[in-house]
């Protein structure tokens, strides 16, 4: 049971983080890429924190019986401040998910060459049946699709650095983002905001992962983060032409023939179902928690509200979204340390 619940963790901090951002290649070139070789300075530096802090929110969130978000950020921030905490991750987690069902909409339509409303509402068919399950769904699917979307998309990032032909790591096009500028602060900022999501997914889930051997689930899984990022930040390198497009690991499979790059698309279509999935538990979580609607009509709301506006691209939420909800996150890293060597 123990290794179950080490596995399951593991692998849904993964599912929070490795978003379609993630795996398209897109976070990566934002936050590390455009660094050069310093940016994989700045993976190694994220790795790191992301085990160490994941295995304070972990243990505070037992010590405190966390059961949702906003009490954490209660305990956290105190009841004033938690409150807009609570607010802000609300809307992130609703940006968020908007983002990965519009991103799956471009997937059928540029890709497969399928209506953009086919993979919307296919999308959202499978989040939907996801939540119906719940927290052991959440855990369910996490636990199933990470670990193939994990290895081959780290298959396909290897592959490409080592047999691929064309790109020769030189004349790395830095790509301007005046939030972010210095590449140990990127790495910080990245670590910030997707903490935050991770934190929010775990306390979610309450009691579901506050078992014996969760809190080592979160160090391996920051451990696997770090090791995917670096692969995926070690192709973007090598192939400099790349870098600047829309959703560039899929460039990358390209490098090896069509069937690695179909294959790819497909992978990345899962990891936008599984983070979609997270951010969609946690803020049907939070609305279930206010008491004013059942589980199932807060679900139903939710669907509701993202299907008919499913058209943002996510390029844009990572460019300028992400890093200011970064900054907003500044606040959980060290108050999480705090307390969790305070006692």
């Amino acid at each position: 049971m123990k290794w179950k619940t080490t596995f399951q963790v593991a692998a849904t901090y993964v599912g929070a983080v490795m978003g379609a951002g993630f795996a398209s290649g897109q976070e990566i070139q934002q936050f590390f890429a455009r660094f050069g070789r310093w940016g994989l300075a700045g993976i190694i530096v994220s790795a790191v924190l992301f085990s160490l802090l994941g295995w304070g929110m972990l243990d505070l969130q037992r010590r405190w019986k966390i059961s949702s978000y906003p009490e954490f950020f209660n305990h956290l921030l105190g009841i004033r401040w938690g409150r807009w905490a609570d607010g802000l991750v609300s809307v992130l987690l609703f940006l968020g998910m908007l983002a990965m069902i519009s991103g799956c909409g471009a997937l059928f339509y540029e890709y497969f060459g399928f209506s953009r409303w086919l993979g919307i509402f296919l999308t959202g068919s499978v989040i939907a049946l996801a939540l119906w399950f719940r927290g052991e769904g959440v855990l369910w699917i996490n636990s199933v699709l990470i670990p193939l979307k994990f290895i081959f998309c780290l298959g396909i990032a290897t592959a490409a650095v080592f047999f691929a032909t064309s790109g020769d790591g030189e004349g790395i096009v830095v790509l301007s983002n005046p939030l972010v500028n210095n590449w140990a602060l990127s790495a910080i900022l990245y670590v910030s905001f997707n903490l935050t999501l991770a934190m929010v997914v775990f306390a979610s889930l309450g009691s579901d992962v506050q078992r014996s051997g969760a809190r080592l689930g979160a160090v391996l899984g920051g451990v696997a983060l770090g090791i995917f990022a670096f692969v995926i930040g070690a192709a973007l390198l090598r192939f400099p032409d790349i870098l600047g497009l829309e959703i560039p690991m899929v460039a990358v499979a390209g490098k090896l023939g069509d069937w690695p790059a179909f294959f790819y698309v497909v992978v990345l279509w899962l990891t936008m179902i599984t983070a979609a999935i997270g951010n969609g538990f946690s803020l049907v979580s939070r609305v279930v928690d206010t008491g004013k609607l059942s589980y199932g009509k807060a679900t139903l709301l939710l669907l509701l509200l993202l299907l008919p506006i499913a058209g943002v691209k996510f390029s844009h939420l990572v460019q300028f979204v992400y890093p200011l909800f970064g900054y907003l996150g500044l606040v959980f890293l060290p108050t999480i340390l705090y307390f969790w060597r305070r006692v």
